[in-house]
């Protein structure tokens, strides 16, 4: 663990915390097992010395769970951050915590109903070095926007969570095993000094390992169209569908890969096309972004601005080039280590599409445009996924315009109505763009 951002809530509104409880799972009862020694915890996800007293247990959501009496010390290595604010929605990270929900409900609401998920407005931003201070809330502190419990008594609870590093974003709460939130030890006694140094001193020690783990490729390079095998680790972390990713273009649609059932490999397809938006007079897309046009560029290709100016979508072939990919945990945001990978050039073909538009949110009967090379001045054919339009003509050979016909056939992406739009004829048949309709 490098650093830290810690981050605590005080209380939330009535209407927030009833939403919270129901769109929220609770936290599987805890199975301790007892250890009599100190030892050193170890599995996929992380590494962390134990201290005598504390008990170890498990949950099915990967986090660990470490117990000494009533306190709690809950480490989740994969952690999901379900709010927008950091530090927001405290109890989406500690969901099922027996002091937080007590405490939930008793809080007094504040007059907005948002001041206790954006305290504190600082980051506070620490290393591995923790002092009792940081994890301690009481109502002494000050501009929190909330008083709780009802009885304005002081309670404790603390967390801290991360995006940094390859293990992506994890979160360490500490809370306590009871129901009784003014029941704690004040600030300052033996007992609490005692249990924050254990809590620190294992802390210290915590190891956090890449849930998702890329090794090698096979092949390191191929072309377009062409499937590639990664092996790795924690390719079905999280019972989620693992997505491959090039990251210059993360947003790109590719067909799901094929999962192995152990998680150590799976094969993908090298995309056939890329997404580009059209930019305004001066500039061109280049990975997402609209840059000042470099000298000499040849702009016969470049997305054109729809008719009435506004912005258009069009679809090119892949880049041949070296790119870092990626396998990422479907929209947990948990992500492997990038890994270079080669797109070669395609073998020539007679046939080809060199851009396509609108490739994106069409409708049926849109004017398509397709420019290329190899089309004959009529017999042209184009497909889109299993719909088909027939005896196009292209007069100069190099452009076809057709009305969009309705979707049909089956999307390589499920729910959403993506398929491969190609051109052929008497002398063969092109590479294929994305397109998708509405």
């Amino acid at each position: 663990m490098t650093k830290a951002q810690i981050a605590f809530c005080l209380g939330f509104s009535t209407a927030l915390c009833a939403q919270q409880k129901s769109t929220s799972s609770l936290t599987p009862p805890l199975e301790p097992q007892a250890r009599t020694r100190p030892h050193e915890f170890e599995n996929q996800y992380l590494k962390i010395q134990i201290l005598p007293g504390w008990t170890v247990a498990t949950s099915a959501d990967h986090t660990l769970n470490l117990i000494e009496g009533k306190y709690l010390l809950s480490i989740n290595p994969m952690f999901v951050h379900a709010s927008g604010i950091i530090g927001g929605r405290f109890s989406e990270i500690v969901s099922g915590k027996e002091s937080i929900d007590a405490v939930m409900n008793h809080v007094d609401q504040p007059a907005g109903g948002f001041e206790c998920a954006e305290w504190p407005p600082e980051e506070l931003v620490v290393t591995k070095t923790m002092s009792l201070t940081t994890l301690y809330t009481d109502a002494s502190k000050v501009n929190n926007g909330c008083t709780f419990p009802s009885s304005g008594r002081p309670v404790w609870f603390g967390s801290y969570f991360s995006g940094e590093g390859s293990e992506n974003e994890y979160a360490v709460t500490f809370t306590y095993v009871t129901g009784d939130v003014n029941g704690l030890p004040m600030r300052g006694t033996l007992e609490l000094k005692h249990v924050f140094t254990d809590v620190i001193q294992m802390l210290k020690s915590l190891q956090l390992k890449p849930p998702i783990v890329v090794s090698k490729l096979h092949p390191p390079s191929a072309s377009p169209g062409a499937t590639v095998t990664i092996y790795g680790s924690g390719f079905n972390a999280l019972n989620q569908a693992v997505e491959v990713r090039f990251n210059d273009f993360p947003n790109n649609p590719m067909p799901a890969p094929i999962v192995a059932t152990d998680g150590t490999s799976l094969t993908f397809q090298v995309p056939t096309s890329i997404d580009t938006i059209s930019c305004p007079a001066g500039r061109i897309d280049v990975k997402g972004w609209c840059v000042p046009i470099p000298a000499n560029h040849v702009d016969l290709n470049d997305c054109p601005p729809r008719r009435d100016g506004s912005a258009n979508f069009c679809g090119i072939p892949m880049p041949p080039a070296t790119y870092q990919i990626s396998a990422t945990a479907g929209s947990s945001g948990i992500s492997s280590n990038s890994v270079l990978f080669t797109v070669t050039a395609p073998k020539p073909n007679p046939v080809s599409i060199s851009l396509l538009y609108p490739n994106y949110l069409v409708s049926e009967g849109d004017t398509i445009t397709v420019r290329g090379s190899g089309f004959t001045s009529s017999g042209n054919t184009i497909k889109i996924g299993s719909a088909v339009v027939t005896n196009l003509s292209s007069p100069d050979g190099k452009t076809i315009t057709f009305q969009a016909p309705a979707p049909a056939g089956s999307s390589f992406i499920p729910g959403i109505r993506i398929y491969n739009a190609s051109v052929s004829n008497a002398d063969g048949q092109s590479n294929s763009i994305s397109f998708d309709y509405r």
